[in-house]
């Protein structure tokens, strides 16, 4: 099993490869201009930033001596064993700066982890406008099948 998604969905996607899967049935995640570190100081210059400090995790849910901004961070669960991940930015990002890739890779550098990224030229919603979105699909079909996932 693969996982997939943009933006929002980029970033449950990772945490949920990286923390959630405690069987390791992701194979391998494809991020699209998802957020990896939620403590960063670029994207906390995003507007709903506030939003989604306060209430994207429930206090409950988050263990003792970490902070919900922490607990909710994908690059804050990457481990050795943490699925192959490909990710794409965009380089005029105004939601999601291109800080966010280099946490990401540095974190995936730092343990290991088989990775690629890659910058578009672009804002947050641009990736699937050409020529961003040819090169993109290209980039996961060959990061899909070199892994021998279809």
């Amino acid at each position: 099993m693969f996982s997939w998604a943009n933006s929002a969905g980029g970033h449950l996607s990772m945490l949920y490869a990286y923390h959630s899967d405690a069987q390791k049935r992701v194979k391998a995640v494809v991020n699209i201009v998802g957020p990896s570190d939620l403590s960063d100081p670029g994207f906390e210059k995003y507007m709903d930033y506030s939003f989604v400090k306060n209430y994207l995790v429930d206090p409950k849910a988050v263990f003792s001596g970490r902070s919900k901004t922490s607990f909710a961070s994908p690059v804050n669960w990457v481990d050795s064993a943490s699925a192959p991940t490909l990710s794409y930015y965009g380089n005029r990002d105004q939601i999601i700066p291109l800080s966010q890739k280099r946490r990401l890779d540095s974190v995936f550098t730092q343990n290991k982890v088989n990775h690629e990224s890659y910058e578009f030229n672009g804002g947050h919603l641009d990736w699937d406008k050409s020529p961003n979105d040819q090169l993109l699909i290209d980039k996961i079909d060959y990061f899909l099948n070199s892994r021998g996932k279809k």
